[in-house]
């Protein structure tokens, strides 16, 4: 019989300025103090999804209350250093952070089959039922590999080996074509030709837009700058028309025939898919359809709350807030919904989210990129020290409380 996770486990006991809870469920009952910024002890929040929005919610929680965390995968894939790890050997398991080291008991590995929002449950694949009294999505995207993994895989050193593997491919290859020139078309060329200067780089963009039109232009122009520098090739306005018909992420020796829109044909030897994702809604489309758009996103108010139901939240890439879908933007409106939470319990008035100016960085290889803040366009020396020389993960391994492993 599967079991169903409820409060039971946790007692509480008053205290003038605060709240000890003591956890029934280990050997020995910890009893951890509490200032006000916490749950209600009614409260039992969900959160569904371990990507940077999901972990955000779950670090400020630790602590404050009864939470669970659940997620197919064994650890935090760092996405945003996945395009290194595709070219560089031994540097994947530096993506893959643990989840159980951080979160403890709290983390639940498996993968939601269905949400009764009536019932206020979200039951997993193994049949096991998870109570809350509020829920968080934070499902993320999908998207071709290696620019997104597999999740289902769920062990993270079978998911580290195929970028291992992948980063063999990309050593033994001569002419790789990248299809897809937005920012993971980009970063990757740049890794590639960073790495290999010998290679030859091709870069097949649909439109004529370098990365996303959220950019400044004079943004765009420094980034082909970058780019030509290390001799990355670029057509614009082409789409491959065989791709279907192709053999991707490994080589080819014979070659492979790449056709385009416009009649180009090119013989390569290895061919990566960089274009874009798609919304992660298999966790929620059926019970909550009605509240999701033509894309898969969960419509939300100002409080990033799902249309019709005020204990549900969407974050990230999953809902339709109007904003340009980073990880930096899904990290915030976890902190927002954290104190959201909060205030819930408390029956306060909830803040709404207002996102900040666009921020991003671009980086074209270890040794620099671009970055725009608001209208601000900056260089190499800055993309360097903030992204590009180790592409966030010394801060990542630090938010999740554990040490960078050796190569």
């Amino acid at each position: 019989m599967f079991g169903v996770r409820t409060n039971a486990f946790i007692k509480t006991l008053s205290h003038p300025n605060g709240v000890y809870i003591i956890n029934m469920r280990s050997a020995s009952s910890n009893c951890i103090f509490f200032g006000n910024k916490r749950l209600d002890p009614s409260q039992n929040v969900v959160i569904v999804g371990g990507g940077y929005g999901g972990i955000k919610v779950a670090k400020e929680l630790k602590g404050k209350g009864n939470y669970t965390l659940v997620d197919p995968k064994d650890a935090f894939h760092h996405n945003m250093a996945s395009l290194r790890a595709a070219v560089v050997p031994g540097f994947s398991n530096k993506t893959f952070i643990p989840y159980r080291p951080a979160f403890g008991e709290h983390f639940v590995q498996g993968t939601v089959k269905d949400i009764n929002v009536e019932k206020k449950t979200v039951t997993l694949s193994n049949g096991e039922e998870i109570v809350y009294t509020d829920l968080v999505l934070a499902t993320g995207s999908l998207g071709p590999f290696p620019g997104k993994c597999d999740h289902s895989t769920g062990c993270c050193f079978k998911l580290a080996q195929l970028y291992e593997d992948f980063a063999l491919e990309v050593k033994e290859a001569k002419h790789i074509v990248l299809v897809g020139g937005g920012a993971v078309g980009v970063e990757m060329s740049g890794e590639i030709a960073g790495d290999y200067p010998d290679k030859k780089v091709t870069i097949i963009h649909n439109n004529n837009i370098i990365v996303s039109s959220v950019l400044e232009q004079s943004a765009r122009d420094l980034i082909m700058d970058k780019l030509r520098a290390k001799n990355v090739n670029v057509l614009f306005g082409e789409k491959v028309t065989n791709l279907a018909d192709l053999p991707l992420n490994k080589v080819v020796s014979e070659g492979i025939r790449v056709k385009t829109s416009k009649g180009n044909e090119l013989i390569v030897d290895m061919v990566v898919p960089c274009f874009g994702s798609s919304t992660n809604d298999s966790a929620y489309a059926k019970a909550l359809g009605g509240s999701m758009n033509e894309k898969g996103q969960l419509k939300v108010n100002q409080y990033l709350q799902v249309e019709g139901h005020n204990r549900i939240f969407a974050i990230g890439d999953c809902n339709d807030f109007k904003v340009t879908k980073l990880a930096l933007e899904a990290q915030q409106q976890g902190a927002k919904t954290f104190e959201n939470l909060i205030h819930l319990g408390k029956d306060e008035s909830l803040e709404p989210y207002k996102s900040n100016t666009v921020r991003m960085v671009v980086p074209i290889g270890r040794d620099g990129g671009v970055c725009q803040n608001g209208t601000t366009v900056m260089g190499d020396y800055l993309a360097r020290i903030i992204k590009a020389k180790d592409v966030f993960v010394k801060i990542m391994w630090k938010e999740m409380g554990q040490s960078v492993p050796k190569n």
